[in-house]
């Protein structure tokens, strides 16, 4: 006879048409959502479609992501008529309180300086308050939305790497960010990586609208809550399947970025992307200082179509171009994972999109502004005319090995010593240099530039992109840590590896030169992999940086809470006693076959900032001019990315 009941194999799922559907859980698994267990006291608060939070002003309309703390959705601000990224924390005592010290320091960067030229690549804070759960209190915290983080962009340029145009944008933007929360903010972001680095939206409200109208509509499962693992032993409460808790989890839809005009992967969005290096003169600052937004966006207001173009917008300037209007503007994805590389993944890939600043007035403009907003209008349009490329394959999930993946297969293998033990950057370091003049350059491409895309001195002929460093639930200011353990393992500074607590702001710096490499090659800059008793990660990561940089003094080795335990009293690694060293400019020329010109170019602007003494390490403003930024006509031609 058949059982009456189902065993735990098989869970229900609704599927978009409303009717639930038994689906064994081996089929569902394919879905990487938050965990039933976590729905427990202390844990996430239930999150239904069409929920309402602060008093019926934000309505629920999809789930953009979840992480550690928190789950993410897209809601419709009923009182600005406009979409926000909605965060709402798990309601645990020490995640309400991270979210408490989160809100105090994006308060603090929404307020220091708002016409800094860096303060348009950060995510903008729009609001905060307490939510009442089914069982406790939430905090909810309110974020433009954005686009994709830029580990979604490596993973669709994986063969070759992004275009170099394309990372000397976003290299630059990035340090302006950094400048901004330096030494406007003095804090440190400690987790500078692909995903916290996210994709601004143009004209926002429009590409939410599409999105909405043409993607599938949100698919759920409705799950039992499994007991909570910590109770007492002494207390044994008997739970049947019939009286056990559910949830109702969904299936997350981060927004897409507007990349692909032609409908691929990244969305349909009809618009042109925000002009990352566009410049603002003083008579738009001026302008942008007395309507007063905290969110500087980056793309020219475009009316949507259906609207009038006097429409109570709430203005959001741009400090790179123009300004944006808050009700119709960027969408971000939010991203609040901790500091520790497990669980610091996963909601870094939200999207945000910064959408501009609470009681920002509605758009007045001045004839002087009307008329540059119109000459803004008027390019933008002009740059819409340009032909879109065809749409590019969706990001795939990244590993390790995925991106060891063209290493393992390329480069021959050294015979590993038999005793002691080598580090990972000399076991894939090659035996011999071989040179194929007919081999490609792996960041170029072939086609000939047209005279319409070199690039001019002019910055706004770079590529059409602009980013937001997210994710501010680790910053901590300069001087007074809120922790010591810092930085997901592949961006990690010398000194966080060594222990030392002495570290600041250029420890971001360090992870900066390690985006960089990562975006042109795909590949880790550093890939530490310990090997059971016999070395640690650590020992394999310090191994990998005397290898790539050379040796370094004892003064900087010791002084760590684990000096110790990776370095003898001569200052020599205790557990890996076998190096090969293979500088940066030789893996540049033999592994990725740059010439030597622009090897030298590259080296001169990453090497400054991969200083293993964090003194001498250069500082954002420092690399902020360096010549390797600017965008040449030698450099890839970037139509859609």
């Amino acid at each position: 006879m058949a059982p009456s009941t189902l065993h735990g194999a098989y869970k229900y799922v609704l599927t978009p048409s409303g009717q639930p559907k038994i689906l064994p859980v081996d089929e569902m698994s394919c879905k990487d959502e938050e965990s039933p267990a976590e729905y427990n006291t202390g844990g996430y608060c239930p999150v239904k479609l069409n929920d309402t939070f602060k008093l019926g002003r934000y309505r629920v309309l999809r789930k953009l992501g979840w992480g550690h703390f928190s789950t993410v959705w897209l809601v419709k601000d009923t009182e600005l008529n406009r979409h926000t990224a909605l965060k709402v924390v798990k309601s645990a005592g020490r995640y309400a309180e991270t979210a408490r010290d989160e809100i105090k320091l994006l308060s603090r960067v929404s307020s220091v300086s708002p016409l800094h030229p860096g303060r348009q690549h950060i995510v903008s804070f729009l609001d905060s308050f307490a939510h009442q759960g089914p069982e406790a209190s939430h905090i909810c915290i309110v974020f433009e939305p954005l686009g994709e983080h830029l580990l979604a962009l490596i993973e669709r340029n994986k063969r070759k790497g992004v275009p170099r145009a394309l990372v000397k944008v976003i290299a630059k933007q990035v340090l302006l960010g950094l400048e901004y929360l330096h030494d406007e903010c003095d804090l440190v972001h400690t987790d500078i990586k692909p995903e916290n680095i996210l994709i601004s939206i143009p004209d926002v409200e429009a590409h939410i609208y599409n999105e909405l109208t043409h993607s599938p509509s949100p698919t759920s499962r409705r799950v039992g809550v499994p007991p909570p693992t910590k109770s007492r032993p002494s207390v044994s409460i008997p739970q049947t399947q019939r009286s056990r808790r559910q949830v109702q989890i969904f299936d997350s839809q981060p927004l897409a970025s507007p990349g692909s005009r032609s409908g691929g992967p990244l969305g349909s969005h009809s618009g042109p992307n925000s002009v990352s290096g566009s410049y603002v003169s003083p008579v738009q600052m001026s302008h942008m200082a007395k309507y007063g937004a905290t969110g500087l966006s980056t793309s020219a207001p475009k009316v949507p179509s259906g609207l009038s173009a006097t429409a109570p917008w709430t203005l959001v300037p741009s400090s790179k171009s123009t300004p944006v209007t808050a009700a119709n503007s960027k969408a971000n994805s939010p991203t609040s994972p901790p500091s520790t590389s497990s669980s610091s993944s996963s909601i870094s890939s939200i999207p945000f999109t910064t959408a501009g600043s609470v009681g920002t007035p509605p758009t007045s403009l001045s004839n002087s502004f009307g008329n540059a907003m119109a000459a803004i209008v008027h390019a933008t349009q002009q740059s819409e005319k340009k032909a879109a490329a065809p749409s590019q394959p969706a990001p795939q999930e990244r590993t390790a090995s995925d991106l060891e993946a063209s290493t393992s297969s390329n480069e021959p293998k050294p015979t590993l010593p038999s005793n002691p033990n080598p580090s990972l950057l000399s076991q894939t370091a090659p035996h011999r240099i071989t040179s194929n003049p007919s081999t490609k350059h792996p960041l170029r491409v072939s086609a000939p530039l047209h005279t319409s895309q070199i690039p001019s001195p002019r910055p706004s002929f770079a590529p059409e992109i602009s980013i937001k460093i997210a994710d501010l639930g680790n910053a901590t200011p300069s001087k007074k840590h809120f922790t010591e353990d810092i930085q997901t393992r592949q961006y990690r500074s010398p000194e966080a590896i060594i222990g030392r607590r002495d570290w600041g702001t250029r420890a971001d710096i360090w992870s900066v030169a390690c985006l960089v490499f990562e975006l042109l090659t795909a590949e880790f800059l550093f890939d530490p992999q310990g090997q059971g008793d016999l070395f640690s990660k650590d020992d394999d990561h310090m191994a990998q940086i005397i290898e790539l940089l050379g040796d370094f003094s004892l003064d900087v080795k010791m002084g760590g809470k684990y000096s110790q335990d990776l370095f003898d009293s001569n200052g020599s690694l205790r557990y890996i006693k076998t190096l090969k060293p293979w500088p940066l400019k030789r893996v540049m020329m033999e592994k990725y076959l740059w010439s030597e010109l622009d090897t030298a170019v590259f080296c001169s602007f990453l090497e400054p900032m991969l200083s293993v003494d964090q003194r001498n390490r250069a500082d954002a403003k420092d690399m902020l001019t360096h010549p390797w930024l600017e965008v040449t006509a030698a450099d890839d031609v970037v139509g859609e990315w």
